[in-house]
């Protein structure tokens, strides 16, 4: 196993966590004087355990910045099949070692030296094939205390906060945010759902492909977007203002919105 682990100093704090791949798990707790995060593998050596130990804690003023290298979990690492004495060295996509012969590629199935690796897209390597690479995934443990806010920069983390937040900016290309309570929400995702209990003051949420869903929507300026994917919000009668829900593929359903300010549309979709 490898693992970093950064103490803050006490109080609350502004966590800017930037990791590209792996999961993020966050706790607040009311009880905790200190934030903490922990960054750790299984792995005990490999691009995965590299990206641990390189790992960059910045802490300034309230503020702590946790920067996970993009190198992690073998982006940009290489994966190994060997066969016999020969070995293929596949690196970005491009065959580094040995050589394309004997190498076909037929629609989702691989056959390198006459034995299928790949059929249907899914790794068959058949006996005497050994296939190599990366192994092993990053997890972030966070503790935060009361009045913490998070940003978050991904590229495929999910990421799961328990208890309440004074914001949350979440960026991502795959990925799901699940969240408790939160004032503000700011949550832009291409591929991963919205998911939040509790907005107190504003929302904006967007996804391409992938739902939001508001538990109680307690806010004066809201927005939700998605592509393909599904909009839920309930709004509570302390909500006021401007609340805007879109999607192009997909359902709409807004609740207690009667007092609002309401837009809504769908292309495909049902509005109720």
């Amino acid at each position: 196993m490898t693992s970093q682990m950064h103490t803050a100093a006490a109080g609350p704090i502004e966590l800017d966590l930037k990791v590209s791949l792996g999961v993020i798990n966050v706790h607040v707790n009311p009880n905790a004087a200190h934030a903490t995060v922990t960054v750790h593998t299984t792995a005990d050596e490999g691009p995965v355990a590299d990206a641990v130990n390189g790992t960059q804690f910045t802490e300034y003023a309230g503020a702590l910045k946790v920067t996970v290298p993009d190198d992690q979990a073998g982006l940009g690492g290489s994966n190994t099949i060997q066969i016999g004495d020969s070995t293929f060295s596949f690196n970005g996509g491009v065959v580094n070692t040995g050589t394309m012969t004997g190498i076909t590629v037929s629609d989702d199935d691989v056959w390198v030296g006459g034995r299928r690796i790949v059929a249907g897209g899914r790794v068959v390597a058949e006996q005497g094939t050994v296939v190599g690479g990366a192994s092993g995934k990053i997890t972030v443990d966070v503790v935060l205390p009361a009045g913490s806010s998070l940003i978050v920069n991904t590229k495929h983390a999910e990421t799961t906060v328990r208890g309440d937040l004074e914001s949350i900016r979440f960026e991502a290309r795959n990925g799901l945010l699940q969240a408790g309570g939160v004032k503000v929400l700011e949550a832009d995702t291409h591929n991963g759902s919205v998911l939040v209990e509790r907005v107190e003051e504003e929302l904006e949420a967007s996804t391409h492909n992938g739902s939001v869903t508001v538990g109680a929507y307690n806010g004066r300026r809201g927005s939700a977007r998605t592509h393909n994917g599904d909009v839920s919000i309930s709004a509570t009668p302390a909500s006021s203002g401007k609340l805007a829900a879109r999607t192009h593929n997909g359902n709409i359903h807004v609740r207690g919105a009667g007092h609002l300010d309401l837009k809504t549309s769908t292309h495909n979709g049902r509005v109720w």
